[in-house]
Formats: structure tokens, C-alpha cells, sequence
């Protein structure tokens, strides 16, 4: 039994590859760098995604960087408004700014992670995101974490953190904190493997707790760790 599983598991993973190859070729032969589109960069990140999800985190830094500087040449930083031609729906535009805003909060995850500046120097005036759903827990956590990217990009800025500054952001946390939908504030009882979850506490846990574990790694102060644990 556990022979047929090694090599069901081998099979899929080699699978994963073949098709991540594939979809490489398939932006090479689309000149990607050459015409880049907002598929190609939406492609790009989900390759960076499983890179990182296989462990290759700097291979998927790497690839990063040149989604960032295909995302400004097509505008991904710049109000739909401001573009020629204007993107001619409301779903193109909300398209366009969820991406660019991933990429903002994907940013600072990997510069927390491996210890490295901010690959985007300016979130540019691109708006964040309105929802295109009446859920209002999924309103208010999308809210939070597009609150949560400016600040902590205004953290990673930071060269140099007097106590007075620290005491700022550390209020500052607090008070974002206390926004986060209460179906999804963290709770003990979520440690034990008998508790029922929350219906969204994976997408917390993929987009908010994980790179807020790694702002704890980034400043070793005692108020900015309390403030996030």
C-alpha cells in the first residue's frame, strides 16, 4: 500500500512540473517580456506560488522581480482610470487591482521571509480592490488585509525604529487587530485537532497569520511582538 502511494505521489509532483514547464514554454512562445499581458503576469505568480510552495523560495524571488517590472509596463500600478485604453468594465478593473494588490502584499512576505528590501518602492494609485461580494465577514477581512499591506509596508520602510515610533505602529496594530472579523480572530481552541474551523479560517491563515509570523522574525521588539501575537 504505501508503495502505491510513493509512486501516486511521484507521478502527480512530476506531473506539477511537466505542466509548470509547459506553461513557461507556453509564455516564451508569447514573447511574455516582449507583449506582457495581464495573463502572463497572473500566470507568473502562480508559478511563484508553487515555487515557493516546493521550497524554492529564492527561485521564486527571482521570478518575482520580473513580474514586478512587467506589472509596471503595463500599468498594473496606475488607476484604471488613468490608462490608454481604459480598461471597458467594472470586472477588468477589479481584476487589475486585486492583482496588483496581491503582488503588494506578496512583496512584503518575501522580503520578511528572507530578509531582503522591498522589490516595490510605491503602491503606486492604483485603489484597492472593492469586492464583488455582499458576504460581510469576506467585506471586512478584505478590508483588513488591504489596511494590513500599507502598514506593514510603512513597517518594512522603516530604517531605523525609535521607541516612540514603535509605540506609534504597535497601536497602530492593535487597533487594525481589533477590526479582523470575529468568525476569525484567532482562538485557542483552533489548536486542537477536535475543533471545527471556521469556513474562512484558511484564507486567514494564507493571507493574514503567515506574514504576520514573519513580521515577528523581522523586529525583535517585545511591544511589536505583542502586538501581533
Amino acid at each position: 500500500m504505501s508503495t502505491v502511494s510513493l509512486s501516486e505521489g511521484v507521478g502527480s509532483k512530476t506531473n506539477i512540473y511537466d505542466q509548470v514547464a509547459a506553461a513557461m514554454q507556453a509564455l516564451r512562445l508569447a514573447s511574455f517580456t516582449h507583449k506582457p499581458s495581464l495573463s502572463s503576469i497572473q500566470t507568473l505568480l502562480m508559478i511563484g506560488s508553487y515555487l515557493t510552495n516546493d521550497g524554492r523560495m529564492l527561485d521564486a524571488y527571482t521570478l518575482f522581480g520580473t513580474t514586478i517590472r512587467l506589472a509596471h509596463s503595463i500599468g498594473l500600478h496606475r488607476h484604471p482610470k488613468y490608462l490608454d485604453p481604459a480598461p471597458t468594465n467594472e470586472k477588468d478593473c477589479a481584476m487589475r487591482q486585486k492583482v496588483w494588490w496581491h503582488m503588494l502584499h506578496l512583496d512584503e512576505h518575501m522580503s520578511m521571509t528572507l530578509g531582503r528590501p522591498l522589490g516595490i518602492t510605491g503602491i503606486g494609485d492604483n485603489p484597492w480592490p472593492v469586492e464583488l461580494t455582499t458576504d460581510p465577514v469576506l467585506l471586512r477581512f478584505g478590508e483588513f488585509v488591504n489596511h494590513f499591506t500599507v502598514l506593514a509596508r510603512q513597517i518594512m520602510s522603516c530604517d531605523r525604529l525609535t521607541s516612540a515610533r514603535i509605540d506609534e505602529l504597535t497601536d497602530a496594530l492593535r487597533r487594525l487587530l481589533d477590526t479582523v472579523p470575529e468568525t476569525l480572530q484567532f482562538n485557542d481552541t483552533w489548536m486542537y485537532p477536535e475543533t471545527n474551523l471556521p469556513d474562512l479560517y484558511a484564507i486567514a491563515i494564507g493571507t493574514f497569520y503567515s506574514p504576520m509570523s514573519s513580521l515577528r522574525s523581522h523586529f525583535p521588539n517585545g511591544k511589536l511582538l505583542a502586538a501581533i501575537s
